[in-house]
């Protein structure tokens, strides 16, 4: 087993995946706190709704790691719980960890129909009529539309994002425009963010994380 010290590091947030009785994927947050002998690992116990989260003695669990040069994972068992004054689970490595390299920016390749309309006057909250467009890739900078209607370098406009059922309204700034010579008719636009809060460029960074590790296991990247 490679050193895990070269992955992961105390404090780390991970996330916990693990699969219950039913097989039904579950995801929690916790943090590493020690590590002993390369190859255990001691995290904080989750908290889900104000409960400690329990697993058995032997459970399976993954632990998940994003840095900003690449996502780290490994699978571990649950080699036994420390109650101390910080109750504590020890995770023993059964795995090499797996490194799934990132780009500045990874693009993720992301198709929706969603709504959007040109930004007038941002200060008046004067807006253009609402237009239908596609989400071709989508990332922490910025996103890839095409769509019909025709826009024009240094627009702003205003794109309701559906991630995960979730409707997040951005802005962002026409940086490219691209007519495609298959349709004519569609024009494809790099869309660069403006005034992202720090609270949606998390949604954004959590939906991307998540999609591009079910792409992997489904070995689609």
């Amino acid at each position: 087993m490679k050193d895990i010290k070269k992955y992961f590091l105390i404090g780390d947030k991970i996330q916990i995946d693990y699969k219950d009785a039913l097989g039904k994927q579950k995801e929690f947050v916790s943090q590493i706190v020690d590590i002993q002998e390369e190859e255990y690992i001691d995290v904080l116990i989750p908290i889900y709704k104000k409960r400690i989260v329990h697993f058995r003695h032997g459970s399976l669990l993954k632990i998940v790691t994003m840095k900003e040069d690449a996502i780290y994972e490994m699978n571990t068992v649950l080699h036994e719980k420390l109650f101390g004054v910080i109750p504590l689970l020890r995770l023993k490595g059964i795995s090499e960890v797996i490194k799934i390299q990132r780009r500045d920016y990874y693009r993720l390749k992301y198709f929706k129909e969603v709504n959007a309309r040109l930004v007038l006057d941002m200060k008046k909250g004067e807006y253009g009529e609402s237009f239908k467009c596609n989400i071709q890739d989508i990332s922490l900078g910025g996103i890839m539309l095409s769509t019909a209607k025709h826009l024009n370098d240094k627009d702003i406009i205003e794109i309701n994002l559906d991630l995960d059922e979730k409707i997040k309204v951005v802005h962002g700034v026409i940086v490219r425009r691209i007519l495609k010579e298959s349709n004519k008719n569609i024009y494809f636009y790099g869309v660069e963010y403006v005034g992202l809060t720090k609270a949606d460029s998390n949604n954004i960074n959590k939906f991307i994380f998540k999609e591009q590790r079910r792409l992997i296991k489904k070995g689609l990247i």
